[in-house]
C-alpha cells in the first residue's frame, strides 16, 4: 500500500523492497473470511511478484532475512534466498516488519501441532490440514479469533473457542456488544470455554486432547492460536531506534533516527499501537508524501475498527485508555448500540452490532476529537 501511494507521486526514485515471504500482494483481512466467501489461498492474491516489479518499478528481494541494520553508515545486511549474505545502502528506510504470533505457554506431545495464521504463507498451511478434519478449537477470543470462528463455522467445522477472558473482544467492545456476538455464535454451533486457559496438549490417537486450567478434557481435530501479536523489534533495536510497545515514531511515521520510518504492526505512534487495517492504510498516504518531499496534512482521524462476523457484525471506535467515563447501551436482541461519553457528556467512542452498525458514520460525526 505505501508503495503504490508513493509511486503515484514518484515514479523514479530507486526503490526495494525486502521480504521474507514470496512478495505476492494480497488483502490480509481476507485471510478471515475466504472459507464463507469459498476462496481458495490462490484466488487471493491480486499480483505475484513479478508483476509488482513491473507496477511499482521496484527491486524485490523475495525468501531474504534482514539480521542487521547500520544506521551510521545507512546499510542493511541480510541473508538472501540461498543463505548468502548480501548488503544494500539506503537514503531513506522503512520498517514494515509487522508483529509476531503471541505463543502462550503450554505442555504436551502435541503443542507443535498447533497453527496460527499471520499473514498468506501461513493461511495456506491452514486450509491444508483443515482438510479431512471436523471439529477445530480455537485459542484466543480477539478479533482473529472471532473472526475465523464465524467462517470456519460457515464451512461447516465445529469450532470450540478457549480464552481466559471473560467475554468476547475485550479490547475492542463493552461486555454486552460481546454477549450479542456469542449469542449468534452459539446458535451456529460454536461452543466457548471462557475465563479458562490451556494447560496441555496430547496427542490422543488421531486427535488432540486439550486439557483446561480447571482439568476438564476437550477432544479436538485441529488448533487454531489466535492469541494475539506483538511487534517485531530486533531489527528497531539493531539500527539503535527507540522502541516502546512498538518502535517509537512521531505523527510523520518517522523513528529516533531521521532517516528511518516504522508503518504497520510494527509501529508505535504518538503512543498509541493502530494494528488495524483503516490506520494503516492512511498513514501509508501521509508516509508517502513525506517520502516524496510533500508536507502531509496531518488529520485527528475517527477510524472505526470493522470486525468481519457476519453472525452479527461489530463495529466499534473504542474511547482512548486515558479517558474516564461510562458505557450508555440499547439492547434488541444482537442489535447493540453501545456509546461511551465521558465526563463532560461528549461521546468518545462506540460500539454498534447487527443492524445497527448502518449508524457507523453517523457517530464517528460525533464523536469529540481531542
Amino acid at each position: 500500500m505505501l508503495a503504490k501511494e508513493f509511486r503515484k507521486l514518484d515514479t523514479q526514485t530507486p526503490l526495494t523492497f525486502i521480504t521474507k515471504l514470496d512478495g505476492y500482494f494480497y488483502s490480509k483481512p481476507l485471510l478471515s473470511t475466504a472459507l464463507t466467501h469459498q476462496k481458495t489461498p490462490d484466488e487471493l492474491w491480486m499480483n505475484n511478484v513479478e508483476t509488482m516489479r513491473m507496477q511499482l518499478n521496484a527491486e524485490i528481494y523475495t525468501h531474504c532475512e534482514v539480521f542487521k541494520i547500520d544506521s551510521d553508515n545507512k546499510k542493511i545486511f541480510f541473508h538472501n534466498e540461498k543463505n548468502n549474505k548480501k548488503e544494500l545502502s539506503y537514503d531513506k528506510l522503512i520498517l514494515a516488519n509487522g508483529a509476531d504470533h503471541i505463543s502462550i505457554p503450554l505442555s504436551g506431545d502435541a503443542v507443535s501441532e498447533i497453527v496460527s495464521v499471520n499473514h498468506l504463507e501461513d493461511y495456506r498451511i491452514l486450509r491444508e490440514k483443515i482438510k479431512n478434519k471436523k471439529r477445530i478449537a480455537i485459542f484466543g477470543s480477539g478479533l482473529v479469533g472471532c473472526e475465523f470462528a464465524n467462517d470456519l463455522t460457515n464451512a461447516g467445522f465445529s469450532v470450540t473457542m478457549i480464552s481466559p477472558d471473560n467475554y468476547l473482544l475485550k479490547k475492542f467492545v463493552p461486555e454486552i456488544i460481546a454477549r450479542a456476538l456469542q449469542t449468534a455464535l452459539e446458535k451456529l454451533g460454536v461452543k466457548f470455554y471462557l475465563s479458562l486457559f490451556p494447560k496441555i496438549i496430547n496427542k490422543k490417537n488421531l486427535h488432540d486432547e486439550i486439557i483446561l486450567s480447571d482439568n476438564q478434557k476437550i477432544e479436538t481435530d485441529l488448533i487454531l492460536s489466535a492469541t494475539g501479536i506483538k511487534p517485531n523489534l530486533l531489527l528497531a533495536k539493531s539500527a539503535d531506534v527507540k522502541t516502546n510497545i512498538g518502535i517509537i515514531t512521531n505523527q510523520y511515521l518517522q523513528t529516533s533516527n531521521e532517516n528511518i520510518f516504522a508503518i504497520g504492526d510494527c509501529a508505535e505512534l504518538n503512543g498509541e499501537m493502530k494494528m488495524y487495517v483503516a490506520p494503516i492504510i492512511h498513514n501509508a498516504r501521509i508516509l508517502a508524501e513525506i517520502l516524496a518531499g510533500k508536507t502531509p496534512l496531518i488529520e485527528n482521524k475517527i477510524m472505526p475498527i470493522v470486525i468481519k462476523t457476519p453472525a452479527c457484525p461489530i463495529v466499534t471506535v473504542p474511547p482512548a485508555k486515558n479517558i474516564t467515563g461510562e458505557w450508555k447501551t440499547d439492547v434488541d436482541d444482537v442489535n447493540c448500540r453501545a456509546l461511551f461519553y465521558d465526563k463532560e457528556n461528549h461521546l468518545r467512542g462506540f460500539a454498534l452490532s447487527g443492524n445497527c452498525v448502518k449508524e457507523k458514520m453517523i457517530l464517528v460525526n460525533r464523536v469529540h476529537k481531542l
